[in-house]
């Protein structure tokens, strides 16, 4: 992969290419399109959808992001309740998941085994992770369910990438493997080197993953999320010069607990 084209369709989609805000978890993501998948919830999103919000569904989605930042969990999964029961949108019960997920992240993370004692605290923090991470996948599970019967989410390039990308996050590799080829018959090009470029990534083909990142890291078709699939698979292919060099560029337009783990990981290689 040539590291140094990438960096630089970065820099140029970052000064000419506009911030598309996803109208689902209201992160903004930089496009060359009028379409993109988010950089923090892989939604498939369009200006024109983000643009034509009600306000009250646009209030919904600032109570998702602003809770969310905050590590306000349980709000923003509210709110998530909120803009579905407006919208009737099956994105909404897909992020409600993946806010679930990072709230049973976010529950492990506080389990420490400096403390004193027998540690209850570990127990408790423990089964809450069980089971916000057994609420996620009943969430993602029906947000595939319901993807294609809501009228919001009634064209196939949207529905089928939905259920794909739940699928991802469900670790479904057969599902998965479906809509993928659901996608291909579709034929959007972006879509599809995306999504290849996902489950190549689960199946641990990091060759494969990369040579389809490298196709939307260019001037007329760049994925701010190919920057750090494209990191992961050349940190795992032991490529750590060109590894780094991406993720300190894809740091600048993202700020997601993947990207932000990677460097850590990448800094911290080899150390004892």
């Amino acid at each position: 992969m040539n590291v140094k084209n990438a960096i630089s369709a970065a820099s140029y989609a970052a000064s000419s290419g506009m911030l598309i805000k996803c109208p689902y978890c209201g992160m903004k993501t930089i496009s060359l399109l009028d379409y993109c998948v988010c950089s923090w919830c892989e939604a498939l999103i369009h200006k024109k959808t983000s643009d034509s919000q009600s306000s009250e569904l646009s209030q919904a989605v600032t109570g998702i992001n602003s809770n969310y930042l905050s590590k306000q969990y349980e709000a923003s999964m509210a709110a998530c309740d909120t803009a579905f029961s407006i919208s009737k949108s099956a994105w909404f019960i897909y992020l409600k998941g993946i806010i679930q997920l990072s709230a049973s992240n976010n529950e492990t993370s506080m389990i420490s085994y400096d403390k004193p004692g027998f540690m209850e605290e570990n127990a408790v923090h423990r089964e809450r992770s069980s089971k916000l991470y057994a609420d996620a996948r009943l969430s993602l599970y029906k947000a595939i369910s319901a993807a294609g019967k809501n009228s919001a989410d009634s064209k196939a390039l949207d529905t089928t990438y939905l259920q794909f990308i739940a699928s991802i996050k469900l670790k479904d590799k057969p599902a998965s493997k479906h809509y993928l080829d659901e996608l291909s018959d579709i034929g959007n090009k972006f879509v599809v080197n995306y999504s290849k470029m996902l489950l190549f990534n689960i199946n641990a083909l990091y060759a494969e993953s990369l040579s389809h990142a490298e196709l939307l890291l260019s001037k007329s078709s760049f994925s701010t999320g190919a920057l750090y699939y494209a990191a992961f698979s050349l940190f795992k292919m032991h490529k750590l010069k060109d590894a780094e060099s991406l993720v300190s560029e894809a740091i600048k337009y993202i700020s997601t607990p993947s990207i932000l783990a990677l460097r850590e990981e990448s800094e911290n290689y080899g150390k004892v």
